[in-house]
């Protein structure tokens, strides 16, 4: 046993030692580092600065692509719905666009009768059952007041 005290007595000499050795190197790493020139110091802390900016931005593309993942998966949901949508929209923008042209084919019709009229000198009688708002077609001087049409 006496044997086993020496050893373990040894060891932990060895390792005060050490300890103090490490200490030591410590301090004179950190009087060399503060020894060298601002220009090193500046370097060490700009690539800091860039590893950590790396970092950031690996993160950053990491959280975009999830994004880009979540919002492409939410997009097939999305179209599904979108299509039924655009195609009601687009039936009723036809059925709108066929009433236009109808009312346009109506008053191209009053124009040409009006004009015809015009030329043969006859004016329309004014008609006064029901209240209309007034429209005036500048094209061929017609005028539509009250439901009647003077030419």
């Amino acid at each position: 046993m006496p044997r086993a005290q020496g050893e373990g007595e040894v060891l932990r000499k060895k390792e005060a030692a050490l300890v103090q050795q490490i200490a030591r190197l410590g301090a004179e790493l950190e009087e060399a580092a503060a020894q060298q020139p601002p220009s090193v110091q500046q370097y060490k802390t700009i690539q800091h600065k860039v590893a950590s900016m790396e970092d950031k931005h690996k993160s950053q593309q990491t959280e975009l692509q999830q994004t880009i993942d979540r919002l492409e998966k939410e997009k097939v949901k999305v179209v599904v719905g979108d299509e039924h949508m655009i195609r009601r929209y687009k039936e009723q923008l036809l059925h709108k666009n066929l009433q236009i042209e109808h009312f346009q084919a109506e008053i191209d019709s009053i124009i040409s009768l009006c004009m015809e009229l015009q030329v043969h000198g006859i004016v329309l009688p004014k008609r006064l059952q029901r209240a209309a708002p007034q429209i005036i077609i500048l094209s061929c001087s017609c005028h539509i007041v009250s439901s009647s049409v003077h030419c």
